[in-house]
């Protein structure tokens, strides 16, 4: 594990965003309305998903996630090492959790676990 799972891309318009991507790159999408979120599939791994802002950002636009086992613990270890955690562990529902944090240079990046799978129900 500890690779890279998830890219989240900003955006000024979804509309105009799915348009683009799915355009030039071939990329297809799935709206998640509940969260004003849209999920993107990029065909190769990691696949993302797309943020709406009012404004483009100068800096910081694209958030990149690793995937962990457990968040708590590698948090543990961010701060160990000199890291700093910007946002704690937050609960996405059946979907997972995130956080994140700044590496000792000030760099951004995301953590995310994915929730346990279900046990298929016994027939």
């Amino acid at each position: 594990m500890n690779g890279f799972g998830h890219i989240e891309i900003p955006t000024t318009n979804f509309k105009k965003a799915k348009k683009f991507y799915g355009t030039v790159f071939g990329w297809s999408f799935e709206d998640v309305p509940d969260m004003d979120y849209v999920l993107f599939k990029a065909g190769t791994q990691p696949n993302g998903g797309l943020y709406e802002l009012k404004k483009m950002p100068k800096k910081g636009q694209v958030n990149v996630y690793i995937e962990v086992e457990d968040i708590g613990a590698k948090l543990k270890e961010v701060k160990k090492a000199k890291g700093k955690v910007l946002v704690k562990k937050t609960d996405m529902g059946a979907m997972g959790s995130w956080a994140q944090f700044a590496a000792p240079d000030g760099c951004v990046l995301c953590l995310w676990q994915s929730a346990p799978k279900e046990p298929a129900p016994r027939q």
